[in-house]
């Protein structure tokens, strides 16, 4: 028996990866900012808006900028569910970050199959 993989199935798989990743650096994140607001006795809104809260804006800022790729992450996924191809699709925020390649591994060169 033999399992075929599309690249564009292989592309979801690098999609949900880099999401779990993207998912635990922004728990960590928030852990970091949550202690830091409750050891200060700050008020949410006030602790969490980088215009009032320079100590913090640079992880602040972050938090965001991983949140909105993870919404990307997760409509490209619901792009493929739909029947979508996401194989040639680059995130916003890598197109003015970094190239995709760098965060979203290639696994268009795996051929897996079940014998």
């Amino acid at each position: 028996m033999s399992l075929s993989v599309n690249p564009n199935d292989l592309a979801l798989l690098a999609v949900m990866r880099r999401y779990f990743l993207v998912k635990d650096e922004v728990n960590v994140l928030k852990a970091r900012l949550e202690a830091a607001r409750k050891d200060v006795a700050e008020e949410i809104s006030r602790f969490y808006d980088p215009r009032t809260n320079a100590t913090h804006a640079e992880d602040i800022l972050t938090w965001h900028r991983l949140r909105k790729e993870m919404d990307e992450l997760m409509s490209l996924a619901a792009t493929w569910g739909r029947g979508g191809n996401i194989e040639t699709q680059e995130l916003a925020s890598e197109a003015s970050a970094e190239p995709a390649a760098a965060n979203i591994p290639s696994f268009l060169d795996v051929r897996p199959s079940l014998d």
